[in-house]
């Protein structure tokens, strides 16, 4: 079974978040990251949270944990990360 993951983040906008975040779908895909879901937060409105299926969870944190993507989550003005990795049982 699929390991998931559940990013979520405060962002300074979330449209400009979202255009950075689809442009990035391929750099995700090459790390065997697959979108499932992305939410925006109807209380918080520049909350954003995204729900991604992991082939490899190794390869998944080396990717979070990248610097490319934080250059990326710079771009897209993200602060306050979370991500959770979520194992099935």
């Amino acid at each position: 079974m699929a390991t998931h993951v559940l990013w979520q983040a405060d962002v300074a906008d979330f449209n400009a978040w979202l255009q950075v975040f689809r442009e990035d779908r391929k750099m995700r895909e090459a790390s065997g990251i697959r979108d499932l879901h992305v939410w925006k937060d109807p209380d918080q409105r520049d909350h954003a949270v995204a729900m991604f299926e992991v082939a490899d969870l190794d390869r998944a944190r080396k990717f979070f944990d990248s610097e490319e993507l934080a250059m990326h989550h710079e771009r897209g003005g993200v602060a306050h990360i979370q991500v959770k990795l979520l194992e099935p049982v």
